[in-house]
């Protein structure tokens, strides 16, 4: 019987005001994603060290875009046989004097539901003002139910839900902030809960000179 999901994913991301960057699962397979978007009329860059058979995709527009925009990127590649989820940080007030939310949602219409557990993750990690570190989940909303069950044992989860299937997965990580884990140390945790189950894919990390953490203290329904 043939494997369900796909054999190329890609991850779409906001990197400034007019980019974005498509991360390729595996990674040789970014000509299958430059070739897909040609033929949509729409064309990227291929950079990294081992560019252009290994690396990564980068999407610019001449103005700024809108988070709509990633979707659309998304949308053509899974509609041209590679699966796409994209991926937009949204924040809103949550009333006077209690300050404001912050997480990630999916755009995009039509991704695929089943995956082949396949993730991409990305720990931020603050050291100054005060220490914080927390990571991020991506996938097909599938995957994200079989992960979130098999991580919510070890640490804290914090899903985003959506109607079309759950969005993503913040995992909070107060033993950083506590001073008794290092971010390495709970990467590496979170590599063999979901390597153990079969899962693979796509892991970064953004140091202390990348930015601060998203504030994302607290997680909620994301339409």
């Amino acid at each position: 019987m043939p494997r369900p999901g796909f054999d190329t994913y890609v991850f779409v991301e906001r990197i400034a005001a007019n980019a974005a960057a498509l991360h390729p699962f595996p990674e040789h397979h970014v000509g299958l994603v430059r070739e897909a978007l040609a033929d949509a009329g729409l064309e990227v860059s291929v950079l990294g060290p081992g560019a252009p058979e290994v690396g990564e995709a980068v999407y610019f527009q001449s103005e700024p875009m809108d988070d709509d925009a990633l979707g659309l990127l998304a949308d053509a590649l899974t509609l041209r046989g590679i699966g796409a989820y994209a991926y937009a940080l949204v924040g809103d007030s949550i009333g006077d004097g209690l300050g404001s939310i912050a997480l990630f949602t999916r755009v995009g219409d039509v991704f695929p539901r089943a995956g082949r557990r396949i993730l991409m993750t990305r720990m931020w990690i603050s050291r100054s003002p005060v220490r914080k570190a927390v990571t991020w989940a991506f996938g097909s909303p599938a995957d994200l139910d079989e992960a979130n069950l098999l991580l919510s044992e070890r640490f804290e989860t914090e899903p985003v839900l959506d109607p079309r299937g759950m969005a993503a997965i913040e995992i909070l990580h107060p033993e950083f902030a506590a001073g008794t884990a290092e971010p390495m140390a709970l990467l590496d945790e979170i590599f063999q809960v979901l390597g153990a189950a079969g899962f693979e894919g796509i892991t970064m990390c953004n140091d202390p000179g990348a930015g601060p953490v998203p504030d994302t203290d607290e997680a909620g329904a994301a339409g």
